[in-house]
């Protein structure tokens, strides 16, 4: 959605690829048996329907090793009145299916996972697809941390901006989001203007719950750095970014992910265990919607 968990999950963002509590390591019995573990997560904005399915003891840290990897399960993705089945892709190592049109991911739309395996094995999970929230506005900052006669480092800071909707018809409602970013920088030689190289600049951003009042404005971080040779110049010529508002599953997966990979190699801090809501089993499915803005000439944002 990302270290091979998060590739995974970096790798599936923006196809299908999360309602139980929090999984207790102390609850987990002492004759600890196999598990399936499924990540999936779905999309308006989805071309692929996907997901990963394993085997993996009940650990703090779920594992996808190849020889793990369930290749004979029955993968079906419903909502109340269709159904789509996934079908496994033994090159990519996951579940998937082509939708064309046949079975598009809707926004306030409950769908439902359904895995059955052999041995009468049989995992659930059900997700709500939250409604999109317009980006207003975008800002992009940079300031060099780093210039020597060898190299110039640069850390951008990419902002976004959103007005938080309109809350009067739920009481009490939480809103969650993600951001994503893809901006295309040039690296130009000074004096001459000769193109050296393109990089494709992936800001980082972490999941945030929003609460408090409606109808003010919000806004997200994400950062991103660029190491560039002596006498050059970094010329933005697009930035494409998108805020994905998400459900409470996905909020609480990726927060719990975040802090799992923060922790490690803390000895003095109990570990912490990944949220799932797999009825059965373990992993996520959870549903995210995007709303998405290019921008080709984006000088006039960049401080």
């Amino acid at each position: 959605m990302r270290p091979l968990l998060a590739l995974f999950l970096i790798v599936l963002t923006g196809s299908c690829i999360r309602s139980v509590d929090e999984l207790s390591v102390d609850a987990l019995p002492i004759d600890r048996v196999t598990k399936p573990n499924v990540i999936c997560f779905i999309s308006p904005q989805d071309t692929v329907l996907a997901a990963k399915i394993a085997m993996s003891e009940p650990q703090i840290v779920s594992s996808f090793a190849p020889s793990l990897v369930v290749k004979d399960a029955v993968v079906f993705l419903s909502d109340s009145t269709r159904t789509i089945q996934l079908i496994y892709d033994d090159k990519l190592n996951y579940y998937r299916a082509l939708p064309q049109g046949r079975f598009s991911i809707r926004a306030g739309v409950t769908y439902r996972l359904t895995v059955s395996m052999t041995g009468n094995r049989r995992v659930t999970a059900e997700a709500t697809v939250p409604h999109a929230v317009p980006v207003s506005r975008i800002a992009l900052d940079s300031v060099v941390t780093r210039n020597s006669a060898n190299a110039a480092l640069t850390n951008y800071t990419t902002t976004i901006f959103w007005n938080s909707p309109d809350k009067k018809t739920v009481e009490n409602q939480t809103n969650y989001y993600r951001g994503w970013a893809e901006i295309d920088q040039e690296i130009r030689e000074e004096g001459t203007g000769r193109v050296l190289e393109n990089r494709l600049g992936r800001p980082t951003f972490f999941v945030d719950r929003e609460t408090g009042r409606a109808g003010v404005e919000r806004l997200m971080t994400g950062s991103h750095s660029l190491l560039t040779a002596p006498n050059t110049i970094t010329r933005t010529n697009r930035i494409r970014v998108g805020l994905l508002t998400t459900d409470e599953n996905y909020y609480r997966y990726h927060t719990t992910l975040r802090e799992q990979f923060t922790n490690q190699g803390q000895y003095f801090v109990e570990p912490t265990v990944l949220f799932s809501n797999i009825a059965g089993g373990y992993g996520v499915f959870a549903a995210y919607n995007g709303a998405y803005v290019t921008l080709n000439d984006p000088a006039s944002i960049i401080n």
